[in-house]
């Protein structure tokens, strides 16, 4: 089984270089139709050439001001992928829910096979969305966009630290950890609940200007570390890279 886990950044076609960053600045406030569905369409390509059965989205939007009220979801949905669920990153009753330019800011999946889950909220943060799917084999996937505040993101990961120590099966953790201080501030996250980090420190998947992180991870129960292999694939179109897990 193949998971895709990508932050694709609004679909604005920004790749974290200084001059993207420069001369499509007002992507942020608004982007064209056809400026997002030729980036869909390239990430479409990425699903056809490595045929996950789930793919797992951060930064999409089901349809804001910024996005000139495209549902950005809907437009990658194919029989292949009929299984599929979309929701506001800021939970149920956030305020920013309302507001245009926040309101269709989302978490997203799309899948082969109608997998059961549950969207669960964070108590701390402004982004509280962790979608929870379950595998066959009673393995859980989890994918989440973690705060950019380092002491709010600490409260997450203790957070996510008890949902996993009470997962009933095996986990794979997968996320934009926005770990600006490195593989380090994980230790508490690791220690407690056993998991083990599959990614390589070195290999950065984001971009800014000069700096490149290692941001997008993918973490799993040790159980299942020699059984799980992470492909880091390039997403030109976004400041973040895609995992592309197999199991």
């Amino acid at each position: 089984m193949k998971i895709l886990f990508s932050n694709m950044g609004y679909a604005k076609g920004i790749d974290g270089t200084l001059w993207q960053h420069v001369t499509r600045a007002g992507r942020h406030l608004y982007c064209p139709v056809p400026v997002q569905t030729q980036i869909l369409g390239q990430l479409k390509d990425i699903m056809i050439r490595e045929q996950p059965d789930l793919c797992c989205f951060v930064e999409i939007d089901q349809g804001s001001f910024h996005s000139a009220y495209l549902n950005q979801l809907q437009y990658l949905v194919t029989d292949d992928y009929r299984y599929f669920d979309i929701a506001n990153k800021y939970g149920e009753n956030n305020w920013r829910r309302k507001v245009p330019l926040y309101g269709g800011r989302s978490n997203a999946f799309l899948s082969r096979l109608d997998l059961p889950f549950d969207r669960l909220y964070f108590r701390n943060g402004t982004k509280r969305l962790l979608y929870r799917l379950k595998l066959p084999d009673n393995i859980y996937v989890l994918f989440s966009h973690f705060s950019l505040d380092r002491k709010v993101r600490e409260k997450q990961f203790g957070e996510v630290s008890d949902m996993i120590r009470h997962s009933p099966g095996d986990v794979i953790l997968l996320a934009d950890f926005n770990i600006m201080h490195g593989f380090g501030e994980l230790d508490a996250l690791l220690e407690q609940t056993n998991l083990k980090i599959l990614n390589d420190e070195k290999l950065s998947t984001f971009q800014f200007y000069l700096k490149e992180l290692a941001l997008d991870l993918c973490l799993c129960s040790a159980s299942l570390e020699k059984s799980l292999s992470l492909t880091v694939i390039d997403q030109p179109y976004s400041d973040h890279d895609a995992l592309l897990v197999t199991l």
